[in-house]
Order: C-alpha cells, then sequence, then structure tokens
C-alpha cells in the first residue's frame, strides 16, 4: 500500500525547464531541467541548484510539456520562400566583385576630374 501511494506520488512530478535572468535588461537564458510536483517546487528547487554562486533578478520555471517545439525532420518548416542569398556573401559572385571594382574605379575617374577643374 505504502509502495502504491509512494508511485503515485512519483508521477505527479513533472519535469520543468529553468529560465534565469541575470540582471535587468538581459534575456532569460535557460540552465537546466528540475523535476518537481509544482512551479512553486520548481522555482525553489531551480533557486537552491542553479543560483548558489550567482546572482539573479528573475527566475522562470516552465513545464516541460507547455513547450512547443517544431520537430528536426521538417525540414519545410525552415525552408525559405524566396533566394535571399543576395544578404549573404555567398550571394555574391566573382562577376558582382569585378562590376564593383570597376564602379569604384570610375568614381575615382570622375572625383579626379572634378578636383582637375
Amino acid at each position: 500500500m505504502a509502495e502504491q501511494r509512494h508511485s503515485e506520488e512519483r508521477r505527479q512530478f513533472r519535469v520543468y525547464e529553468i529560465f534565469v535572468q541575470k540582471d535587468h535588461g538581459s534575456p532569460h537564458v535557460w540552465v537546466g531541467s528540475v523535476d518537481a510536483g509544482s512551479p512553486e517546487d520548481a522555482l525553489v528547487l531551480a533557486r537552491e541548484s542553479f543560483l548558489r554562486r550567482d546572482p539573479a533578478v528573475s527566475l522562470w520555471a516552465v513545464e516541460q510539456g507547455a513547450i512547443h517545439r517544431t520537430d528536426y525532420a521538417d525540414r519545410d518548416f525552415f525552408a525559405q520562400e524566396t533566394d535571399k542569398r543576395y544578404r549573404t556573401l555567398a550571394g555574391y559572385s566573382k562577376a558582382n566583385a569585378e562590376r564593383w571594382r570597376r564602379y569604384k574605379r570610375a568614381l575615382l575617374d570622375l572625383e579626379q576630374d572634378f578636383v582637375r577643374d
């Protein structure tokens, strides 16, 4: 009987993800997980586990089951709708680099002509 009650109590424990904010204006950062029977207990356990040495101004305990996440296999979710290579260095070809060099040379030539006049 006592064993059954202990097993029921153990099932009520949930995993809480813990986030700490070190100072005002900084983001909350995930620091780990705790098993607790309630959100209040999770905060106490988190304080004892993660804030022994470091100061903080805020602590979040989020039940792991309440976190919605993407699936690693769902590549379509992260697919970009349009080609945005122009935003990265890889989007610039050698031809574009050469055009840019010619443009800068032409500007220098115009500038020198302007200074001569």
